[in-house]
């Protein structure tokens, strides 16, 4: 049985501009859904699932975001709220309060010097991403207190990823093995190692930071994540394919009717 081959709209283009279709796609998406964000608010609370060290997850809800990319496994019970994790070890907030949030690909506030922020890691982006579908491998979605320890460690492995541990976490507490963390393991197996997993995300994954705030933005609290997917490269190859073709098409039937 012969096979047709696959429509390749772009056949001569290389990898990297291929890369760079991808990466258009993705800034595309965070220009899109950061500017839905402006001015906009949500309620942030624990829930029965939030694991040890005041650590996640939490439920961000009434935010007015769009939670389509989201599995039914990482939304509360109505539908209406999403489960989030925090950034920053140092930062708070009062569960049930309402806060001011914007969308960045990097966390404000803390301890960052210079005011340019902290961008999310690759391996924060690719772990949340997987939670956030209901796929994360080794994550307890169904069990109560077996979510509860998956969530605590999950929360260690952001943290870990952020460099939240030395400086802060342990200033409160003994840190623990994190050899034996399965998320980090995970992650280091995805990405090579930790420290590869620890590069800036630039928008991998499709996600993002919300960063909060109160007293009319004069006070920065914890940081959440945000999940939305990004555009499949092949589909985004796909339709720039499609309106090439349409504009030499245009402009033959131009010069033919000249």
């Amino acid at each position: 049985m012969s096979l047709v081959p696959a429509f390749n709209p772009l056949p001569n283009m290389n990898l990297s501009l291929k890369t760079a279709v991808a990466s258009f796609a993705a800034a595309t998406l965070l220009a899109t859904v950061a500017s839905t964000s402006f001015g906009a608010t949500l309620t942030l609370n624990t829930n029965t699932y939030s694991g040890s060290y005041g650590g996640g997850e939490f439920t961000a809800s009434n935010s007015g975001l769009d939670l389509s990319s989201y599995s039914s496994l990482a939304l509360n019970a109505n539908q209406t709220g999403f489960s989030t994790f925090c950034m920053e070890y140092g930062e708070h907030f009062s569960p049930g309060s309402t806060y001011s949030y914007s969308l960045s690909d990097r966390a404000f506030g803390g301890d960052v010097a210079g005011g340019g922020g902290d961008p999310v890691s690759l391996g924060t982006a690719w772990l949340y991403s997987q939670f956030a579908q209901g796929i994360l491998d080794g994550y307890n979605y169904t069990n109560t207190a077996a979510r509860k320890a998956s969530n605590t460690q999950l929360q260690l492995a952001f943290w870990y990823l952020e460099d939240e541990i030395v400086g802060h976490f342990d200033h409160d507490y003994a840190v623990p093995d994190f050899s034996l963390n399965p998320f980090l393991n995970a992650v280091s197996a995805k990405f090579g190692s930790l420290s590869d997993a620890k590069a800036d995300a630039n928008g991998a994954y499709g996600v993002q930071i919300l960063n909060l705030t109160s007293n009319n933005g004069k006070t920065a609290n914890q940081s959440q994540l945000y999940y939305h997917s990004v555009p499949d490269a092949g589909a985004t190859l796909a339709l720039l394919g499609l309106a090439f073709l349409g504009l030499a098409g245009f402009k033959r039937k131009f010069a033919e009717s000249r």
